[in-house]
């Protein structure tokens, strides 16, 4: 939600400030960028078990940057710690979804509170609900979140036992791993890990890819909804939040189909013991068709002249490809490489947020040069392109796994 809850305040911003849109965009960049950049040296050290007051345009996107990186650990550390609970099991996908569709939905509410809070209030009250927000949830995290990970839990109890017998040889499995870490194998594995995993891991490389591009679109709708709701159909601000209302509901049903799908196909998979990591590529299939298919649908009922109802139902769509594409691919990534989860999330997160990132800063200008048929119709053309990868890794990921040495067999 922070991501984009700056975007409704753009137009606001550039004329308050006296400055272009283009550069108030950075708002959103900057943001996302931070939160790329944060996991990569934030949540891998998770894996060890003890573990501006000027207001101008140039501190204001300092602070948006700073925010995105404090505020990052959570896209990453989060799949881990829903792994520490419910393992890697039939039930892990469910608890994965719920935390996938909230971290989906969140940069499509930012825009429908903002344009309520901008069209009220003018761009600084976009971030006050971010604010408030923030603070509940931090307080509900401070107090009621306990420790998940199974080796800080042991490392912590070891640590009382031996403050209560005195027996300073009392160690649990993550104390005696820790103390084999030298210092550079720290810094290799927060600073490089994520990187060598990216590069030397096809099924890696190509997934971050693949999220890459749909985080890139998922932005470039922040751009495309206002010229197409206030440009052609003559929303304001508030009402042109309220069309990404048709990318909630569509999520939502989504993560509906999607726990059936895993009580009626994963679980038994796992009962039996004849589940492989590559039936996750079955809903990111079905997400890639989805996505090309919108992106067509949107751009080309987006004239003035049909209801703005269809490109709403368009947007839907997107939502169920984003949705099954995320959850697809993330899971596949867990079940891949369990020992390095966070690591894998952290390269994820970087790629994803260097090319969601970057969208906005050229998105309007995209359109406005090839109109909004041409900037969609260019989108999914790119989902096309990409199409084959999930059928790829559904025939030929066993031999990939094999061949590595990081990926489980």
């Amino acid at each position: 939600m922070g991501s984009s809850i700056f975007a409704p305040a753009i137009p606001d911003f550039a004329h308050d400030r006296q400055t272009t849109d283009v550069v108030a965009a950075l708002g959103i960049s900057l943001f996302v960028w931070g939160y790329g950049l944060g996991p990569l040296l934030l949540s891998p050290i998770t894996e060890v078990s003890f573990i501006g007051r000027n207001d101008s345009v140039a501190g204001f996107l300092v602070l948006r940057f700073l925010a995105g990186f404090v505020g990052s650990p959570v896209l990453a550390t989060g799949g881990a710690t829903i792994g520490d609970i419910w393992g890697y099991g039939g039930g892990f996908a469910n608890a994965l979804g719920c935390w996938g569709y909230s971290a989906a939905a969140g940069p499509v509410v930012g825009p429908l509170v903002g344009g309520f809070a901008v069209d009220a209030k003018g761009w600084r009250w976009s971030i006050w609900p971010l604010f408030w927000a923030s603070a509940a949830v931090w307080i509900f995290i401070f107090f009621l979140l306990p420790e998940t990970s199974g080796a800080t839990i042991l490392s912590r109890r070891a640590a009382r036992l031996r403050k209560v017998t005195g027996n300073a040889q009392l160690l649990s499995e993550g104390d005696l791993h820790d103390r084999s870490i030298h210092p550079s194998e720290l810094a290799f594995n927060t600073l490089v890990r994520p990187f060598e995993l990216t590069l030397l891991e096809p099924v890696v490389l190509f997934n971050n890819l693949y999220i890459a591009l749909v985080y890139g679109v998922l932005y470039c709708f922040f751009e495309a909804f206002p010229l197409v709701f206030e440009g052609r159909h003559h929303f304001n601000g508030a009402q042109t939040g309220l069309a990404y209302i048709g990318i909630l509901i569509g999520g939502a049903l989504t993560l509906g189909g999607y726990c059936v799908f895993n009580n009626k196909f994963v679980t038994p998979k796992y009962a039996e013991g004849t589940w492989k990591p590559e039936y996750r590529m079955l809903p990111v299939m079905l997400g890639g068709i989805a996505l090309p298919v919108c992106m067509f649908w949107f751009g080309w009922t987006s004239f003035e002249s049909i209801h703005w109802i269809s490109p709403v139902l368009a947007s839907s769509l997107f939502a169920l490809s984003i949705y099954l594409l995320f959850q697809g691919i993330l899971n596949y990534l867990a079940e891949n490489y369990p020992r390095y989860m966070a690591s894998v999330f952290a390269s994820n997160d970087v790629m994803r947020a260097g090319v969601g990132g970057a969208f906005p800063l050229f998105s309007t200008a995209m359109f406005n040069k090839l109109t909004i048929q041409g900037g969609c119709s260019l989108l999914g053309g790119i989902g096309l392109l990409m199409l084959p990868l999930p059928f790829v890794l559904y025939y030929y990921g066993p031999r990939l796994r094999a061949a590595s040495k990081r990926a489980s067999a």
